[in-house]
């Protein structure tokens, strides 16, 4: 894969000593003397690379443009004026629901509009579209102007679903609230989302978090195009408007708000509660009901029963997440609204949240209302500047009351925090790049000679540093430790600038205080609020109170107290004897989901009664002690071959059906779940390994490509490890170069390995060589090095990503991942093979052949796409995208959060796993691999005898293995 073309910058050799890699590599692309010094060069070209990559931020364009006009114009471009549709887009004009547009059937192409521009300037883009009913994700796709992204935000444009609760997962009662549905043990079942197909008006929005108003575009005067390239769109286009975001006015002037009691007062006896599990609408399929049960002030609540009492908290915290709620006003007058709602989250500061009434922002002191840091529930009121109590006049009928999660005033903050993170580690990298990560103590290295910049830089970032620090102690009202890493951080910038000899010396604690500094901005920038009740009363009427009486919340902990002893909370179905016993090897909250929706669909669906326990570990104990469940979810490792070794559980092979089943699938995983002629489990989850790098990284290295096969990763070395960069890899590699080889681990009969094979001991010395002359590390911090860019390289399983776009805001954009390298074959194609891992679903022989048969749809739709699709969004909505969920269901995948371009690289990858049998002996195979590979890499030991010499001990223990279970030492004439 090409890198983006941002310089063409070439980095030569950084330091006098040359790593053992450059006596592997081949020099020829090595340029200059190596024994002369050029950090300088290296150090120009990261730094012109770096400002190149954050030039293109939407930050430094708002920065560079925040005194351009802004014309109080209008441009209206109608969806079926479109000049250009690629043919994959499948689009077409139609009318849809009323309404002529653009149907944009396909979730790629392209579509281009024209438009003309009378006056230049700054303007803000908004869409009327409707989404089409499809996958579950949002809108993604990027816009270019006359050819040519205005910024990086541009690459990846989101617009929103509408969630509403499923028809059927709830009752309405006589006043006309939703009920949810309850289970055997009376607690409540939460009810699902599915999407509500409807028009939407929204402007384009920044998805970092850091602006509170919609994005700028900078049109010149004259003819342009608006290129809509999709990453996953599958939408209708009414209207394309280019307008400017007028100011929202104060409420002081604004007819239909006071905050006269007064006049307020004509109006009398209004009290509406809107409970916030009940939202009618979300703009994200996360913002599901949630529950406290640590109080009786929710409502409802109950000591001992589960009941889905509120809406929000760490689901509801990412900018532009909105819930809607309707309500009826049987007389018009003037209402206040509270919102009972709490932060417990960002300590020293508080959550925003946008008011909306029918649609539109009321007044300023709407655009973001604030609930400070408590334990406690609180009731929040909308204010005027001088705390007065805000009243809207609304008119009879039918209204809507959204709340947006915004920035506010941390917006700016942040992104100014942004830059500092972000040139910071460029700084710290350089000064890496002349030390090494264990500097001499008796050099001094002249860092302030070899990087001029720096301590002017320094200087402009520890006074930035506390300025910021000093805005959120104004905001928060309080001097606490709340922001005390940036104080830290401008202590250790103020000894670097006093002693520029030290600075080495210091490497380490500059890179803990940046880490420190990132991990705070990645807790502060999320607005957490999780929201009970809404009320909308009249001047007369109080708001329900929030303050617990001592005597109830005794009363209310006493019950849950004696409940505890009563309730088994292992067991999340009720007791019923002819039930299947599932036991789920998961978290609680992932074990609560999977009942959830085994209540909510499978049973109701089938009619098969399904018991769902939760069960960590003891699954072959239980079993041999004949006490164990029927079927099992989320089973990994060798754990089903050895219970089919034991005759334990059902060889599904044997249904009609199996062959269509496994299609969803990668069509070598089912490899893990084979023994001798049967197939005992059906893969639930499945994770493998891709190649993540830093582009920016290796640009300033003067690197154009990432590496295809490992010859060519190999070839890099030199040029990264004289600047003390490098390259990680994940321990289990070794499997990936015997596959690529196109080897297994074993014979046709699974009796002995073929290490013998010289192409799998090729593949031993290939591995360990990477650590005995490359000097790779064998235990490292991936994420860390990979933030840093220290290890502008770094292979690891795929889920590598959600900790990276959730954790590193301030890397955004400068990363990406691709196929694991490859071994190029003689004909010069290259194989990208690698293993996986999975954990699956497995059904118990001590079923009767109806009872299997049960457990066999329970498999089926478990594994199924909608359900593996359903789970991940439930869990990825409870965990956040760092628990975005690696389903082996293919098509599933596609329908999780990642982009169209994504999921397609992942499942390449997927594709093209082949994997290692599982046998009995599996153990002890894994065991001496890595103590061969210790050996090896540790004690300097022969790569090929070692290997050689483990290998005996473990064809020694298959052997050993089978005879102890009793099995039937296949041979050569089995086959």
């Amino acid at each position: 894969m090409l890198l983006p073309t941002i310089a063409a910058v070439n980095a030569d050799e950084n330091q006098s000593d040359a790593t053992a890699a450059d006596t592997e590599a081949s020099t020829d692309s090595d340029t200059g003397d190596s024994s002369s010094s050029s950090s300088g060069v290296v150090e120009t070209s990261a730094q012109v690379i770096d400002e190149l990559n954050r030039s293109r931020t939407y930050s430094t364009f708002y920065d560079n443009h925040i005194d351009d006009p802004r014309p109080d114009r209008e441009y209206i471009i109608n969806g079926s004026d479109y000049t250009y549709a690629s043919e994959d887009s499948g689009a077409y004009v139609d009318t849809l629901d009323g309404l002529e547009a653009l149907v944009w059937e396909n979730e790629s192409g392209a579509v281009e509009f024209p438009v003309t521009i009378e006056e230049a300037g700054l303007y803000n883009i908004g869409l009327t579209y409707y989404v089409l009913a499809s996958v579950a994700n949002d809108v993604e796709f990027s816009l270019l102007i006359d050819g040519e992204s205005p910024y990086s935000t541009a690459d990846r444009i989101v617009l929103s679903k509408v969630w509403e609760d499923e028809e059927g997962s709830y009752s309405v009662n006589e006043a006309g609230e939703k009920v949810f549905k309850t289970d055997e043990n009376g607690n409540q079942i939460r009810p699902t989302l599915e999407e509500c197909l409807m028009w939407q008006t929204q402007p384009l929005k920044d998805t970092d978090g850091l602006f509170n108003d919609p994005l700028l575009f900078y049109f010149e005067e004259g003819e342009h195009t608006i290129r809509i390239e999709s990453q996953k769109a599958k939408f209708a286009i009414n209207q394309i408007r280019i307008y400017n975001k007028q100011p929202t006015p104060a409420a002081a002037d604004v007819d239909t708000i006071t905050t006269d009691v007064n006049e307020a007062s004509e109006t009398s006896g209004v009290h509406i509660p809107l409970q916030g599990e009940t939202a009618d609408y979300r703009s994200d399929i996360t913002l599901y009901a949630t529950y406290d049960r640590t109080t009786y002030v929710t409502s409802p609540s109950d000591p001992v029963k589960m009941f889905y009492n509120t809406i929000g908290s760490e689901n509801w915290a990412a900018s532009g997440q909105t819930i809607t709620w309707k309500f009826t006003m049987d007389e018009a007058g003037w209402v206040k609204i509270g919102i009972r709602g709490k932060q417990n989250q960002m300590r020293g500061l508080y959550s925003n949240r946008r008011l909306y009434i029918d649609g539109e922002v009321p007044c300023a002191e709407a655009e973001a209302v604030k609930f400070y840091y408590s334990e406690n529930w609180q009731c929040v009121t909308p204010t005027d500047a001088d705390g007065n109590t805000l009243y809207f006049w609304l008119e009879a009928g039918e209204h809507e009351l959204a709340l947006e999660a915004v920035p506010g005033e941390i917006g700016d903050i942040m992104r100014r925090l942004d830059d500092l993170v972000f040139y910071l580690n460029s700084y710290y990298r350089q000064i890496l790049q002349i030390t090494s990560p264990t500097p001499d103590e008796y050099n001094t290295y002249m860092i302030d000679k070899q990087i001029p910049s720096i301590i002017p830089d320094f200087e402009i970032y520890a006074q930035d540093l506390r300025d910021i620090k000093a805005e959120i102690e104004t905001l928060s009202g309080t001097t606490g430790t709340e922001a005390v890493s940036l104080e830290t951080m401008a202590q250790l910038l103020d000894k670097c600038i006093d002693r520029p000899d030290d600075i080495p010396s210091m490497l380490g604690q500059l890179k803990d205080d940046i880490t420190s500094l990132s991990q705070w901005m990645t807790d502060y920038r999320s607005q957490y609020l999780e929201v009970d009740m809404i009320e909308i009363t009249s001047a007369d009427v109080e708001f329900s109170s929030v303050k617990e009486n001592f005597f109830k919340s005794l009363s209310f902990d006493f019950q849950a107290f004696l409940g505890s002893f009563f309730t088994d909370y292992n067991v999340l179905s009720g007791e019923n004897k002819d039930a299947l016993n599932v036991w789920v090897s998961l978290g609680r909250d992932q074990a609560q989901i999977v009942k959830e929706l085994v209540d909510s669909y499978f049973v109701p669906e089938t009619g098969i009664q399904t018991s769902i326990n939760l069960v960590q570990g003891g699954i072959l104990e239980a079993t041999l002690a004949g006490k164990g469940p029927d079927v099992a979810l989320f089973i990994g490792g060798d754990l089903p071959i050895q219970l089919a070794a034991r005759d334990c559980i059902v060889d599904i092979s044997q249904y009609d059906d199996y062959e269509e089943v496994i299609t969803r699938f990668a069509p070598n995983i089912m490899t893990l779940y084979t023994y001798q002629d049967g197939v005992y489990g059906l893969p639930i989850s499945q994770t493998f390994s891709m190649m993540f790098y830093r582009s920016d990284v290796l640009q300033s290295f003067g690197f154009t490509d990432v590496p295809e096969d490992w010859d060519q990763l190999i070839e890099m070395l030199p040029t990264l490890q004289r600047s003390y960069m490098g390259v990680g890899f994940s321990f289990d590699v070794f499997g990936t170069f015997m596959v690529q080889r196109g080897l297994n681990y074993y014979n046709d009969t699974k009796t002995a390995t073929i290490f013998e094979d010289p192409l799998a001991v090729d593949a031993f010395e290939t591995w360990t060589k990477f650590y005995t002359t490359y000097s790779f590390e064998q235990t490292f911090d991936a994420f860390s090095r990979f933030r840093t860019g220290e290890y502008p390289i770094i292979i690891t399983g795929y889920t590598f990503y959600n900790q990276l776009y959730m954790a590193a805001p301030e890397i955004r954009g400068l990363w990406d991942f691709d196929l694991i390298p490859g071994y190029r074959n003689a004909d010069g194609t290259v194989n990208h093979a690698t293993t996986s891992s999975s954990a699956g679903g497995i059904i118990f022989s001590k079923l009767n052949e109806e009872q299997r048969a049960d457990a066999w749809e329970l498999l089926k739709w478990f594994t199924s796409t909608d359900i593996q699709s359903e789970y991940g969004r439930s869990i990825e909505a409870l965990l956040g995208p760092l628990g975005r969920f690696d389903t082996a269901n293919m098509e599933a995948l596609r329908q999780l959060a990642w982009s169209r371009s994504e999921a397609d690289l992942i499942i390449e990858q997927m594709m093209a796993t082949v994997e290692i049998d599982i046998i009995p002996a599996t153990y002890i195979v894994t065991r001496s691999i890595t103590n061969a590979f210790r050996e090896t890499v540790n004690l300097n030991k022969n790569p090929r005898d070692t290997f050689l010499w483990f290998n005996r001990d473990i064809n020694d223990e298959i052997i050993r293995k089978y005879e102890e279970l009793g099995i039937e030492i296949p041979t050569e004439d089995d086959n």
